[in-house]
Formats: structure tokens, sequence, C-alpha cells
């Protein structure tokens, strides 16, 4: 859990000048293959630089993956804070 709110604040710390960079993004398929499995139906067309980056931070640990830290809660957050 110390991990996910130290990504979230490093992400939200360098995420300032992301938000002046709102290109479209993509994820490598074995991500979004991940993401489609926790949360199917999730729409993973026009991301963000900023959901990106989060995206990745959160599969970039398998701890973040584990089932006591619900990372489908986290997926639906990160795709709904556009």
């Amino acid at each position: 859990m110390k991990r996910i709110v130290l990504a979230t604040a490093l992400i939200t710390a360098s995420a300032v000048g992301a938000f002046a960079q709102t290109s479209p993004v993509a994820l490598t398929s074995a991500t979004a293959s991940q993401i489609m499995q926790l949360v199917p139906g999730a729409d993973l067309t026009n991301l963000t630089t900023s959901q990106y980056a989060q995206l990745v931070t959160l599969f970039s640990s398998s701890e973040n993956l584990r089932a006591g830290e619900d990372p489908a809660s986290q997926i639906k957050i990160i795709l709904n804070a556009q």
C-alpha cells in the first residue's frame, strides 16, 4: 500500500507538466490485456499521458496487482479521472 501511495504522489508531482500535453498514448498489448481481464469493457482509447503513467505504474509491480490492493477499482478510478 505504501508503494501505491508513493507512486501516486510521484505521478501527481510529475503530472503537472503532463496536463499541457494531452496527446493520446497507447499501452502495451500485455498491459491492455491485463486491464481488460480486471475491468471488462474498459475504454483504453484516448488515454491522457497522466492516465498512461498511472496505469504503467500500477502494472509495474506485482504487489500492486494483489487482490487485497483491489487493482480493478484502482483502474476504474484512473480511467474515470480524465
